[in-house]
This record gives C-alpha cells, sequence and structure tokens, in this order.
C-alpha cells in the first residue's frame, strides 16, 4: 500500500504537468494539429509517460487538446462556430463578475484595479506581447477573485484560457487587437461607481469585442 507522502507527490507532479501543459496551450507553443509528444515532455519534465498521459486526458476533458488512440495527443482546433460558443459563453460569466464585483467592490478592491490597470498601460508602450498578455491576464483574473466566487472563477478562467489559445495563435502574432489601458478604463469606473448594469454591459461587450477581431482573422485567411 502506497504511503500518503508518496501519493501526494503523484499528485504534486501530475498537477504540476498538468499546469505545464495547459499553460504552453494557452501561450500558442503547439500550433493546430501539432503533436504534443508525451516522451518529450516527460523528459523534459523529469516525470513518467504517465504522469503526462493523466494530464493529457484532463486537458482534454477541459477542451484543450484532442486525444487519438495510438496517435499523439494535438491541440484541439475549434471552427469558427465552436469559438463563438466559447466566446459567448465566457462573455455571459465575465458580464456577471463585473456585475456583482461593482455591488460589491470596496475603494481598497478600485485602487488594486487601477494599479493593475496602469501596469497594462505600462507594459504596453515596452511592446512585448507576452508580458502585455500576462498584465491584462492578471487584471482580469484579479477581478474574478474579488469577487469571492471561487467556483465562479475557476469557470470563467477555463474559458477565458481557452480564448487565450486562439488570441496567441491568431491575434497576437500580428499585433492585432492588443489590450490597453484605455480598453478597461470605462469598465473600472463603472465597478468604481457601483453602475452594475453598466458594469455587466462593458464586461460582455469586451470580451465579445476580442471574440470579433479573431473571427475577422478567421474569415480573411478563408478567403
Amino acid at each position: 500500500m502506497q504511503s500518503a507522502e508518496v501519493r501526494l507527490d503523484f499528485r504534486t507532479r501530475e498537477q504540476a504537468a498538468y499546469d505545464y501543459l495547459r499553460r504552453a496551450i494557452v501561450l500558442g507553443t503547439w500550433g493546430p494539429h501539432e503533436p504534443i509528444v508525451g516522451s518529450r515532455v516527460a523528459g523534459e519534465l523529469g516525470v513518467s509517460r504517465i504522469t503526462i498521459a493523466n494530464a493529457l486526458k484532463r486537458l482534454a476533458g477541459e477542451g484543450f487538446v484532442r486525444l487519438v488512440p495510438h496517435k499523439e495527443a494535438t491541440v484541439n482546433l475549434l471552427s469558427a462556430a465552436e469559438i463563438e460558443e466559447t466566446y459567448t459563453l465566457r462573455a455571459t460569466l465575465e458580464a456577471e463578475v463585473a456585475f456583482l464585483l461593482a455591488q460589491r467592490a470596496a475603494p481598497s478592491d478600485v485602487a488594486e484595479l487601477r494599479r493593475l490597470n496602469r501596469r497594462v498601460g505600462q507594459v504596453k508602450s515596452a511592446g512585448d506581447v507576452t508580458i502585455i498578455r500576462a498584465a491584462d491576464f492578471d487584471l482580469h483574473r484579479r477581478m474574478r477573485e474579488l469577487v469571492g466566487m471561487p467556483r465562479l472563477a475557476d469557470l470563467v478562467g477555463n474559458l477565458a484560457d481557452n480564448c487565450e489559445y486562439y488570441r496567441a495563435r491568431l491575434l497576437d502574432t500580428s499585433g492585432l487587437a492588443l489590450p490597453t489601458s484605455e480598453g478597461h478604463l470605462a469598465l473600472v469606473e463603472a465597478i468604481e461607481s457601483h453602475a452594475a448594469e453598466r458594469a455587466r454591459e462593458l464586461g460582455r461587450e469586451h470580451v465579445l469585442g476580442g471574440m470579433r477581431s479573431i473571427l475577422a482573422v478567421l474569415q480573411a485567411g478563408a478567403a
């Protein structure tokens, strides 16, 4: 019988492998249909192939990876309809996050959001897409956390990560639709003034704007 310490160590390694793979997918490390070679990743991380296989199964269940028997896993490539569905779901939930946050935000919460938004503006001037996206991600993640509903935050975070992959592959490589501090300002102000309905609409439109940019790039590529 395995000890609790051994089981915990296994779970820790599997979580680390999952986190690594998910982040790499979100950042666009692997392109559509490019194989994720489990044995290679296992060697890079110093874990077993079974650990990687379990992490990939989990990612497949979340829609990030496509698994085919007797073949390497590949990043799941969604159709335009599936992208629209994912973004619509995210927009609906992000709108509720903004609505709830506008009702609950304390002055210290707003001050933190303003600080994070200034950070988006500061790194934008440097021009590093990865750093800009990370600053934008930190701002939106903190909004979800401040609502105080962990399951809602996790659900929206999962949808956001699905969306981030398409940003990385289709928008960031060409510098299109990069986040700006100005783009968040109206939303932060609505939260600060407790204008919940306005915050809800701004939160929804903010996400749908990204969706429209991605679909336009897909359509242009298919033309």
